[in-house]
């Protein structure tokens, strides 16, 4: 709650005339981080592959690499849930009654993915390093290559499952005016020139909005930038908001700025293209224009 305040109170006290995030509580600057680092109540994860967590990383975070998530015998793309989500929580020292930091490299979509599950696992106080370890370096933070130790901790699941959306309930917004499936894959994806499962196109009636297009950079765009880009295309906080993308990945990025916009009510669906442009039972459109 503290550091949701001082959050509040940063963004709340910027100047340059932008509308703050509706939840500015799911971001943190590097510059915040930076003089937050050693805080009792502050945890820090990094999503990215051991490989390239081992290489460096901002000093004293744990690895959680988001593959480590994944259910290992589910459908593909699917987190852990229940218990096995607990467990695999509690065990890389994830608490519940602490604030937690997940990054990757920057502009990417390991940490959003991360914070996506710890929302969906019902973590109550989860946000994103903006900009990532470009940032971090940006404003002077070092690397290390320490490993700290790692002690279990009392990690309590209580999922949120409007977070976690399937084909079903993708197949049914897709009918009604209230809802928007956004599809943040690239247009050549969408169009169905660029091809990754057994069939591909894009769901009748789904938006495109490629992922890429939240971030200047490695950052995030500033707050009315995101706003302008959403409700140009009809994505507006009234609607139940379903992203996805190939893997769930991507749209964890696109979930993270709609969520700090304010949405209530969006949620991803981690099989995405992988499970729906394989599945012969669900319709497909190719062509540039939701119909």
């Amino acid at each position: 709650m503290r550091y949701a305040l001082l959050a509040l109170l940063w963004c709340g006290a910027c100047s340059d005339g932008h509308k703050p995030f509706a939840n500015p509580g799911l971001r943190v600057t590097a510059e915040w981080l930076r003089d937050h680092l050693g805080d009792p109540g502050l945890r820090v994860f990094d999503g990215r592959p051991r490989a390239e967590y081992d290489a460096g990383h901002i000093p004293g975070a744990i690895s959680l690499p988001v593959g480590d998530t994944f259910d290992p015998v589910g459908a593909k793309n699917y987190p852990l849930r229940g218990e096995a989500l607990q467990h695999l929580l509690a065990s890389r020292g994830v608490p519940t009654d602490r604030k937690v930091i997940t990054y990757d490299v920057g502009g990417e979509t390991e940490g959003p993915r991360l914070f996506w599950t710890l929302e969906y696992a019902g973590h109550p106080d989860a946000a994103v390093l903006d900009g990532g370890l470009a940032a971090w370096r940006a404003v002077g933070g070092a690397l290390s290559k320490d490993a700290p130790p790692v002690a279990a901790a009392a990690f309590q699941a209580t999922t949120t499952e409007s977070r976690l959306q399937d084909k079903q309930s993708c197949a049914i917004a897709l009918g009604h005016s209230s809802s928007a499936v956004l599809d943040v894959r690239s247009a050549a994806e969408y169009r169905g020139d660029l091809v990754k499962a057994k069939q591909g196109g894009h769901m009748p009636g789904a938006i495109n909005i490629d992922w890429k297009l939240n971030f200047a950079g490695d950052k995030l765009k500033d707050p009315d930038a995101l706003r302008a880009l959403y409700t140009e295309h009809g994505i507006t906080p009234d609607k139940q908001v379903i992203t996805h993308c190939q893997t769930g990945q991507r749209s964890s990025v696109s979930y993270w700025a709609l969520r700090l916009l304010g949405y209530p009510k969006v949620g991803n669906y981690a099989g995405s293209w992988a499970e729906w442009g394989n599945d012969p039972a669900m319709p497909k459109l190719n062509g540039d224009q939701p119909r």
